[in-house]
């Protein structure tokens, strides 16, 4: 069954972050993410859940999704107050992250519930005034389509809300090179990796920007690693402070 949501404090918020990290950090961020980040970020109120994702032959190495009841999230005053109070380990770790991809997002559509196992995402965009016809094209066609390969468990439609990702950059200045930034992400899960990005490299072949509006772009495929849920995080435990 698929969903759409209509009114903007209905729809669900997403923090998508994509990132590089030089390989003698490699280690240390993974530690810090599972034992102090993810706890932290679970502990502000209306975030929700939170996946972890490694590239399969792609870039940027790594991926986390950050699920919240609405955008309205994370422009608060308790996820304000966790930017703007990192811990010593986290001052370490921001900067050094490379070829980042920050967005924050409005879950806008989605079908299927189910986390896959592999997930390839799309990055895209609309054709300028076009953006219902985009819309009806993801949901009436693609989404269809790719459901008739039996591979795919889920998919939605991220749209990027520019405003709001600003104003929660203050992570972002502590970094040496500026974010890239995702309009249109379209994230399609399934448990075989190989049918699912044949299916959509078949459908990027088949689109048409003009007749559909839609723009798609870069495929980015990646694996699961690990999923956290708010409620059941212990809380953070601070690495590496005196």
């Amino acid at each position: 069954m698929s969903k759409r949501t209509d009114k903007k404090e209905d729809v669900p918020g997403l923090l998508l972050v994509m990132h590089d990290i030089p390989p003698e950090l490699d280690a240390e961020m993974n530690h810090w993410y599972h034992h102090e980040h993810m706890a932290e970020r679970l502990a502000v109120p209306g975030v929700v859940s939170a996946r972890r994702y490694q590239a399969i032959e792609s870039q940027p190495a790594y991926m986390i999704v950050y699920k919240c009841d609405s955008i309205d999230t994370l422009l608060s005053p308790e996820y304000r107050r966790v930017l703007d109070h990192p811990t010593e380990t986290t001052r370490r770790i921001l900067p050094r992250m490379e070829n980042v991809i920050r967005a924050v997002c409005r879950e806008t559509w989605s079908i299927g519930s189910h986390v896959g196992a592999t997930a390839v995402v799309v990055q895209c965009k609309a054709v300028e005034g076009r953006k219902d016809y985009a819309r009806t094209f993801i949901r009436d066609t693609l989404a269809q389509r790719l459901r008739e390969s039996g591979d795919i468990v889920s998919m939605s439609l991220w749209e990027s809300d520019a405003d709001a990702t600003d104003a929660t950059n203050s992570e972002t200045t502590r970094r040496t090179a500026p974010d890239h930034y995702a309009d249109w992400v379209l994230i399609v899960e399934g448990y075989n990796r190989a049918s699912l990005s044949l299916a959509l490299h078949r459908e990027a072949l088949l689109c048409d920007g003009q007749r559909d509006g839609l723009l798609l772009g870069a495929m980015m495929r990646y694996e699961l690693m690990c999923i956290y849920n708010a409620h059941d995080m212990a809380p953070p435990v601070t690495i590496g402070s005196a």
